[in-house]
């Protein structure tokens, strides 16, 4: 599942900014608070249906987008196996079940977005390239469960209208194990929506800034062999972290308004088909977590002056993402260690390239393995 959340990085820098913008308008022109202690019970579970699936930062355009569904379809049948496991999760009845040990209907799905983002997404389509891959034969959806993560509510302390008659709530993230432990205080805007005869709402968009000892969390939230980039600037701000319990974690912080942003992820050694990630292979790794095509990409299958530097073998990647005024350029080391397989992702906006060369260099000489 974590890897939905962290792949395409660069328009999720891009919806961040977007909707920080959006919702600072909203509080502007907000009319005056005047909801009831019911009324934000009623929206605090609204945005945990969101939350308990990861979904912390985002834009409900983007993940819409039917030219790119993955994350959309993912919400739509992870939904109903966390809230409906019993009613529309069902065991595959094919023989082998090549594609997972599980199904839903698809109208399931389609009845899903249509609630929480009131989106009418009829082309339904498999989405093999993500993990896990969720394969649809004409009716049913085919996947594969998975237990064991943290799972984290949303408890909405204010809510108030915009002059677009919008609500923008505001409140924090919990555990759902233990309500003190705090995991940020987010922002969403929602718009009225009616489904099924009853008034509800329908997502826009949400914005999670992650507490730590000072405010933001900091790299020693991550457990076991981490690496992390001692030179990049403190000021930079954390936009998200995670980490499932297998141990695969991102971590990422943007500077200068979102210009620079850098990404630290901890993979596994195997990619989704279950075979070892190898410099002569990442190609494909990238192009799965940045939605672009393979020959996109200039790949170095080996970097002698880092790998001596940091003692492990390193790779390189080069690509561009976006177009035109949301071009952005990117540069990937791939630290190849016995456990792990590292991601240090640097991403930039094409047009300030030029600024921060010198500096991408700075960063990338200045790794630090921890445990």
């Amino acid at each position: 599942m974590i890897k939905g959340i962290i792949k395409r990085f660069s328009a999720i820098l891009l919806v961040c900014l977007l909707l920080a913008c959006v919702c600072g308008v909203a509080s502007a022109g907000g009319a005056k608070k005047g909801y009831s202690s019911a009324d934000l019970k009623k929206m605090s579970t609204f945005l945990s249906n969101f939350t308990e699936l990861g979904f912390m930062n985002f834009d409900a355009k983007e993940v819409t987008n039917e030219k790119d569904p993955a994350d959309m379809i993912r919400f739509g049948i992870w939904h109903n196996y966390v809230n409906n496991y019993k009613s529309r999760i069902a065991q595959c009845k094919k023989k082998n079940c090549e594609w997972g040990s599980l199904v839903i209907e698809g109208k399931y799905v389609t009845e899903t977005i249509k609630k929480y983002f009131d989106v009418d997404y009829k082309k339904l389509a498999s989405v093999t390239e993500s993990d896990p891959p969720y394969f649809y034969d004409g009716k049913l959806y085919h996947f594969e469960g998975a237990d064991g993560e943290a799972v984290y509510y949303a408890r909405v302390d204010e809510a108030e209208k915009n002059s677009k008659g919008q609500v923008v709530m505001r409140g924090e993230i919990y555990n759902a194990e233990d309500e003190n432990d705090l995991l940020g205080s987010f922002e969403a805007l929602v718009k009225p929506h009616k489904f099924g005869g009853k008034d509800t709402w329908a997502i826009l968009g949400m914005e999670t800034e992650f507490y730590g000892d000072e405010g933001q969390i900091s790299d020693d939230a991550v457990e076991g062999l981490w690496i992390t980039v001692s030179k990049f600037p403190e000021e930079a701000e954390v936009v998200d972290f995670q980490m499932s319990d297998e141990g695969i974690a991102s971590f990422t912080r943007i500077l200068d308004a979102g210009v620079v942003a850098l990404v630290v992820e901890r993979l596994p050694v195997s990619n989704t088909d279950g075979e070892p990630v190898t410099p002569e292979n990442l190609g494909k790794l990238v192009a799965e977590f940045e939605g672009i095509k393979e020959d996109q990409i200039k790949v170095t299958h080996s970097l002698d002056g880092f790998a001596k530097l940091y003692s492990h073998p390193v790779a390189g990647a080069e690509f561009t993402t976006g177009e035109k005024e949301d071009a952005r350029r990117n540069s990937d080391l791939f630290l190849f260690t016995d456990p792990w397989l590292f991601r240090i992702h640097v991403s930039i906006a094409a047009d300030s390239m030029g600024d921060y060369e010198e500096r991408i260099q700075e960063w990338l000489t200045s790794l630090t393995f921890r445990e």
